[in-house]
């Protein structure tokens, strides 16, 4: 049985990994990160929008503009909540689930996928 990621998800984690990597301060243009991670520029752009709004991110608009990082970390639970929604393990139906959601929510805030680091 194959895991479905939601595309969302997926992009944020290869977004961030890719802004991580450059290692810089700069703004860097999202069809730049569209071109090296072969996403389409509008789609990404939802998804910078989003992790701009909840403060992953810092977006610049203009000829010199981009997004770069700007939370001091980022673990794979808050990109999961912005691009997913958060789990509402209150839902009866889920009640089987609700120990096995919530290790897995649990270990999902344990997964740092971007720490600033101090200069």
């Amino acid at each position: 049985m194959a895991l479905k990621i939601n595309q969302d998800f997926g992009m944020a984690i290869s977004a961030i990994n890719f802004l991580k990597d450059k290692n810089t301060s700069q703004y860097i243009q999202a069809s730049e990160i569209a071109k090296h991670l072969q996403f389409s520029v509008g789609y990404l752009q939802k998804v910078i929008q989003m992790l701009n709004k909840h403060g992953l991110l810092e977006c610049k608009r203009g000829r010199i503009g981009g997004v770069r990082l700007c939370a001091n970390v980022i673990t794979l639970l808050d990109l999961w909540n912005i691009t997913c929604g958060e789990s509402e393990l209150a839902d009866p139906s889920l009640t089987i689930l609700k120990k096995p959601l919530k290790d897995f929510f649990d270990s999902m805030s344990k997964i740092v996928v971007y720490k600033k680091t101090r200069k």
